[in-house]
């Protein structure tokens, strides 16, 4: 056989060879080709999306209320007094406190009745921790029925707490809005639901608790409450907390009904009174008198 023809024959078994596929095992993956490989990339960098920019917290807005400012010191007598009301809790919730709490990050904001000032009081004392360096602040609305902390942010029709407790496909962290205020994060109330008390008392929510600060040490959750007499769903919501700030309106509140109250939180481990709207001067603290 001449060299002509021996490459002839070579040339047709090297044609023969590459138009039989290669064997693969059973059960083993088919690699998908490069170009599909790179469009696959493709494709989840587009998913790929940019965190939402913070919610706008109007800080004009928040003085003209008499709420504490997060950028001024313009109510020197409010923030230190919110000073005083912060430390104890603080030193609760990083166990430093008489006892160690549990769940002592979760603080409920509540009173005995309507108009004692408890939401003015869980919004002060929010933006007052979110000061501290050590710590971040999740604000929740949790008074069902009036919601001003939603109103009053301009985050009425936005997923809440109520969304993210009725739907198991809702996730905690879809409904926590991150703030310009450096520090504070929010939840809103979402939308009113059937058997809120419920929701409020179920497994869901402690789930839904661990979800919204439970995993973070640094992380302190601040619930607003409706009164503690007025609806059956502050009850339900207190029975998660570690920590209950009640508010009493000085000369406003019978004190029966503040006793009917605090007996509604039998078995709270820890529980805390502010009196609020008090007319003492400030030349009748003592503190002021020290210091001029």
């Amino acid at each position: 056989m001449s060299i002509v023809e021996k490459a002839v024959e070579k040339l047709k078994t090297l044609r023969l060879e590459t138009s039989v596929s290669p064997r693969i095992e059973a059960g083993s993956p088919h690699p998908a080709p490069t170009i599909e490989r790179l469009q696959d990339s493709a494709r989840v960098v587009d998913q790929a999306t940019e965190p939402a920019p913070p919610w706008h917290v109007d800080h004009g807005a928040l003085e003209r209320m008499g709420l504490l400012s997060a950028d001024s010191e313009v109510n020197g007598r409010l923030t230190d007094e919110l000073r005083r009301i912060k430390r104890p809790l603080m030193g609760n919730a990083i166990g430093k406190g008489a006892r160690v709490l549990a769940h002592a990050e979760r603080i409920v904001v509540t009173s005995a009745v309507p108009g004692e000032g408890k939401t003015f009081t869980a919004m002060n004392l929010a933006l007052s921790l979110a000061r501290e360096r050590d710590f971040e602040v999740l604000l929740v609305d949790g008074d069902i029925p009036k919601f001003d902390i939603t109103r009053v942010l301009g985050l009425e029709g936005r997923p809440g707490l109520m969304d993210v407790l009725a739907d198991e496909q809702c996730q905690p962290a879809e409904v926590m809005l991150r703030t310009d205020v450096p520090n504070l994060l929010v939840v809103p109330v979402g939308r009113r639901q059937s058997h809120t008390a419920e929701l409020l008392g179920s497994l869901r929510m402690e789930y839904v608790l661990e979800e919204f600060g439970g995993r973070n040490l640094r992380r302190l959750v601040v619930f607003d409450s409706s009164p503690l007499l007025a609806t059956a769903e502050s009850q339900a919501l207190v029975s998660h907390m570690g920590q209950v700030v009640m508010v009493v309106a000085a000369d406003r509140t019978p004190q029966q009904v503040v006793n009917l109250a605090l007996q509604s939180l039998n078995g709270s481990p820890y529980i805390g009174l502010i009196l609020n709207m008090s007319r003492l001067p400030a030349s009748e603290n003592h503190y002021d008198s020290y210091y001029g």
